[in-house]
């Protein structure tokens, strides 16, 4: 079993910041092969762009893997997700939105095809905040719910910025 890691906008969340370490550190003891995908210009650059990088990396996506994104990050998994030709194990999406929350995204699309990427996870875990200071809130959460189905956690996280995620981790426990 494997997992990615996704971070959100550079500069502001990169490999090495906020929970991303953590989490792939439980992983890696729990013996799920995990990698953070390093994106310094994520949301900076273009969505082909980044999904170019993305394919020069190799990364290992098929019945075994475990999809994790924040923020911007989701994005990138829902453009992965709409191009696989097998379920990926789980999806963690968090503070990930699918509408404009009134910032500049170039990893938003215009539009997604839900059919496919809910086809290509057997599972959803989504989680939002209720004080999400960039609009990635419980509204965002139920818009992607209502397309994805799975699992909608509301929280009053902010931004799922701390070091720990206590909630994430131990649904993560499960593999």
């Amino acid at each position: 079993m494997n997992a990615i890691i996704f971070h959100g906008s550079a500069p502001h969340a990169t490999a090495n910041k906020f929970w991303y370490q953590n989490i792939a550190n439980s992983l890696i003891e729990q013996g799920v092969k995990t990698i953070i995908a390093d994106l310094p210009k994520l949301d900076q650059e273009s969505l082909t762009d980044t999904l170019s990088k993305i394919k020069k990396m190799n990364l290992v996506i098929d019945k075994n893997t475990i999809l994790i994104g924040h923020s911007a990050g989701t994005n990138i998994i829902f453009a992965l997700l709409e191009k696989l030709t097998m379920p990926v194990k789980a999806v963690y999406l968090v503070a990930g939105y699918s509408q404009l929350n009134g910032m500049k995204h170039t990893t938003l699309k215009s539009s997604y095809d839900w059919d496919a990427i809910k086809k290509n996870a057997k599972e959803f875990y989504i989680f939002n905040s209720f004080n999400d200071p960039f609009n990635c809130n419980e509204k965002q959460g139920k818009i992607l719910f209502d397309h994805l189905g799975g699992t909608l956690i509301l929280r009053n996280d902010g931004h799922f910025t701390k070091q720990q995620q206590p909630l994430l981790l131990a649904l993560l426990k499960q593999y």
